[in-house]
């Protein structure tokens, strides 16, 4: 029904980053195709976003909170162990009496938020999925590595997903976890993030070409067929190899990498959110979103606009 975001307005440069680890500005840029990054304030935070990108998400989709039937806060950095980011959002939507959950997954959430809410709208009504992430206070711990914190930065977006016809049309989706690279990427308690660069962007490149075909083949359609592909934007190198993999040409991939970073569980939907702001999603356009996370987790989906 909706699509929203919100990004703080606090920038990361390269500047910075290039003048802490002692590197160049170039380096950066080739390493990871980022340019800048957004961050937090000091006064500011994770539900701050989620509650941002939640009220432009039910202003796009003319919904009040009242109406929501269920919510579903997805996010790897929580303010806190419990209740969740999800109970905050609904207290301050005064959204009534309705489930409301977190799931705690880096980077792949907000696309299992989405599986989730296709399945919970029949019965409980539209279901606001709203993801948010502080990945720059997870970078600022100790001990800091440059390979890291040069790719994270701060932002929440959100959709509504509502039974029956609309102008975007969730036609399939599916979600998968393999634990055994699960220790390549993770979070302990009081550290900082810790991640097998070389595993991930391998797993990353496999299973999201993987993702996107199958479901492709599944819904009788070929990589041509897609108008537009929304991916998990982890690092643009790594987008490159899956266009390559995939062989589609740059045209056909939302990129906004260059400017936020990765912005973890809230990444695909950021970049949805703008691509609809921005007149890109035309009518009777099919469109593809894959994601891969923490877990080792991945999964894609198939939207479609109508032709009115």
């Amino acid at each position: 029904m909706g699509l929203g975001h919100y990004v703080p307005s606090g920038v990361l440069s390269n500047g910075a980053l290039a003048a802490e680890f002692n590197v160049t500005q170039e380096w950066i840029l080739s390493v990871c195709g980022i340019e800048t990054r957004r961050a937090v304030a000091a006064d500011e935070t994770v539900c701050d976003l989620a509650e941002r990108a939640a009220l432009a998400c039910l202003q796009d989709a003319g919904v009040t909170a009242d109406k929501l039937g269920a919510i579903i806060a997805c996010t790897g950095t929580p303010h806190r162990q419990f209740p969740g980011i999800s109970a905050e959002v609904q207290r301050r939507l005064k959204a009534g009496a309705i489930p409301a959950f977190d799931i705690h997954l880096a980077s792949i959430s907000g696309l299992f938020g989405l599986a989730l809410a296709q399945r919970m709208c029949e019965p409980w009504g539209p279901v606001l999925v709203v993801a948010a992430e502080t990945m720059t206070r997870v970078m600022s711990q100790q001990p800091r590595v440059k390979e890291t914190a040069i790719l994270f930065g701060d932002g929440a977006g959100a959709c509504v997903v509502a039974p029956g016809a609309g102008s975007l049309s969730l036609r399939d989706v599916q979600v998968a976890s393999d634990a055994t690279f699960s220790e390549a990427l993770r979070l302990d308690f009081g550290s900082t993030l810790q991640m097998d660069g070389r595993t991930i962007i391998m797993h990353a490149v496999r299973k999201l070409a993987r993702a996107a075909t199958e479901l492709l083949e599944r819904n009788s359609l070929r990589i041509e067929d897609v108008g537009l592909f929304l991916f998990h934007q982890a690092n643009l190198r790594l987008l490159e190899r899956l266009m390559q993999e995939l062989k589609i040409d740059r045209n056909r991939c939302f990129l906004n990498i260059d400017r936020y970073g990765n912005t973890s569980s809230a990444s695909w939907l950021i970049a949805a959110s703008e691509a609809k702001a921005a007149g890109l999603l035309r009518p009777g356009m099919k469109v593809v979103v894959a994601a891969f996370g923490a877990g080792l987790s991945w999964g894609a989906a198939l939207l479609e606009t109508t032709n009115a």
